[in-house]
């Protein structure tokens, strides 16, 4: 079930982006201080003629956790990752079934005037790509967007990710989105 989106939720993501959020529908994840952790977008947004496919259905908003798997990604941890896919076949198994779930949650969003728009437009294979717009069971995109889909769903490399870096809350003594 999707939550209220307040004016004030709409300017501290603006602030945490350093830009308008498009396609905002929910907040699934907030910190413990209230302020959005994590946001879910539309699948394809339409602006009059104009459309745009997006794949990032979980988005990491959190200007703190933002900043962490920034500093994870530039240490050379995707390719960590994934040479842990490769070489462990249950890990790559659960990948597989966490992509899944993640596309059919995006489709999930979809109406029936979005479907035949699709169709329309010859787009279905656009939404058919997995977690940050790539489908790959070697590669990784993005693991802001598996720290997303984890605390927003269940998604094993973000559980991974969580779970080795401990990635939280703001302490209480420098909360980011307060200064917002």
């Amino acid at each position: 079930m999707m939550g209220e989106i307040t004016d004030f939720d709409r300017k501290i993501v603006k602030s945490q982006l350093k830009k308008s959020p498009r396609g905002l529908i929910d907040i699934p994840v907030r910190c413990i201080y209230g302020y959005p952790v994590v946001l879910t977008t539309r699948p394809l947004i339409r602006e009059g003629d104009e459309f745009e496919i997006f794949p990032t259905l979980y988005w990491l908003s959190c200007p703190k956790r933002v900043e962490e798997v920034s500093r994870i990604e530039s240490d050379g941890y995707v390719k960590k990752l994934e040479e842990e896919i490769a070489s462990d076949s249950a890990l790559k198994e659960k990948y597989s079934k966490a992509e899944n779930r993640y596309l059919e949650e995006q489709k999930s969003l979809l109406s029936e005037k979005d479907k035949s728009f699709i169709e329309k437009k010859g787009l279905k294979s656009a939404l058919r790509r997995g977690i940050g717009g790539i489908k790959s069971d070697e590669h990784l995109k993005c693991l802001h967007l598996h720290l997303a889909h984890h605390l927003a769903d269940e998604n094993v490399l973000g559980r991974l990710i969580q779970k080795r870096f401990d990635l939280g809350d703001c302490p209480t003594d420098y909360v980011r989105c307060k200064k917002f």
